[in-house]
């Protein structure tokens, strides 16, 4: 289990530490929970003793046990000041150890993020200017704050950052691993809407989870992700989105030279003619009959520089195997997953089962969320 200490500072934005608690114990991570004497005359210990599993403060501070700043941090992976004043920047900055908050932080050897949040004068000031740069220079990952109407009633650069970017970045230094940091990879997710008419498409059920599961997987473990995906999600990494499968064909196209690439998305198989305008139905009282042609296989015919893993889903799990095993061999695939649709693990769902397949191994999954099978398939993309 990574330990996470969270220093708190007091900014007005205290009370957003309580929701980056909640968030990393979600995730399962042990939080220390650092409090400054400023934060004490906004919020007591107690609040935060409620949520995390260790605080320390000025109240509490003792050398019979280990609460003091030498040992408190000792077990800890990673340390997030957020919100951090321009107060205590400085003086972390420039080594004034004059509180136990302070010397905290100095005693720590780890990785360490900063998240400012202060009034824009007090922000752009050289001095913490400054500060923030000797930070960096040391290693520091800083955070930018946000330009917004601030508790001051000022508008200007300086609100604390959004409570996903913190969190974010904190799981992606915790979980990053020296395998991924110099990879770059493509996801693909989402299914293709391919026009009839002008108002009118065929398209699948694919929800884009389980690509969006295995894209966050990939950046929380260090690499570079491009995702390219037909469903809108709020992402830390660049998405690009498709509609039909011209649309994403130009874009694996613009990327094919980088390390590996998960193709998730369903594309449709077939493409249908197209009519100008809008069919009417008056004139197609009997029935509307519509001619298919066979789409291209955009993972068969791209000429990918690195690792293609496709997957392969399939409702008949009598042939589905050897379905896949095909696919590998065809689409000349380095891995292929399969994906048997039932009941437990149906369109849109938050867990699936999948068998990993590569030309030396088979692999089968037990029913997992579409998380867990993400960070699967991404370590097993390092045997590739």
């Amino acid at each position: 289990m990574k330990t996470i200490l969270l220093a708190v500072s007091g900014s007005i934005a205290f009370y957003k530490a309580y929701e980056l608690i909640s968030l990393f114990k979600k995730e399962g991570f042990k939080i220390k929970v650092l409090l400054s004497k400023g934060l004490l005359k906004f919020a007591n210990k107690i609040s935060f003793e409620a949520l995390a599993d260790e605080v320390l403060c000025e109240e509490n501070e003792s050398w019979s046990d280990s609460n003091n700043h030498i040992a408190f941090s000792r077990d800890c992976d990673i340390v997030l000041f957020a919100p951090a004043t321009a107060h205590s920047i400085n003086k972390l900055a420039h080594g004034i150890c004059d509180n136990l908050f302070i010397q905290s932080l100095m005693a720590i050897k780890t990785k360490l993020i900063i998240a400012p949040a202060a009034n824009t004068k007090m922000y752009q000031h050289f001095s913490t200017q400054n500060s923030l740069h000797i930070l960096q220079k040391q290693g520091a990952i800083i955070i930018k704050p946000l330009c917004k109407k601030l508790a001051c009633k000022d508008e200007g650069e300086g609100a604390l950052a959004e409570i996903d970017t913190i969190f974010n970045t904190t799981k992606r230094e915790l979980l990053r691993e020296e395998f991924f940091t110099d990879k770059a990879v493509i996801v693909t997710g989402g299914g293709t809407k391919e026009k009839i008419d002008e108002v009118r498409c065929i398209s699948n059920f694919s929800s884009g989870k389980m690509a969006k599961a295995i894209a966050d997987a990939f950046y929380f473990l260090g690499a570079r992700v491009i995702f390219l995906s037909s469903v809108k999600f709020k992402v830390p990494y660049e998405l690009l989105e498709f509609e039909n499968s011209k649309d994403l064909k130009r874009l694996l196209e613009k990327f094919k030279d980088k390390d590996f690439l998960i193709m998730v998305a369903a594309v449709s198989d077939f493409i249908p003619e197209f009519h100008q305008g809008k069919i009417k139905k008056k004139e197609h009282l009997q029935g509307l009959e519509l001619k298919f042609l066979p789409n291209e296989d955009l993972l068969e015919n791209l000429k990918f520089k690195g690792k293609k893993i496709g997957f392969k889903m399939e409702v008949d799990s009598k042939n589905a195997l050897e379905n896949a095993k095909k696919s590998l061999l065809e689409k000349k695939l380095d891995m292929v997953c399969l994906n048997v649709l039932d009941k437990e693990n149906s369109f849109g769902s938050d867990k699936n089962k999948l068998c990993f397949i590569t030309a030396n191994e088979l692999l089968n999954s037990a029913l997992k969320s579409k998380e867990e099978l993400a960070f699967e398939l991404a370590r097993l993309c390092q045997k590739l």
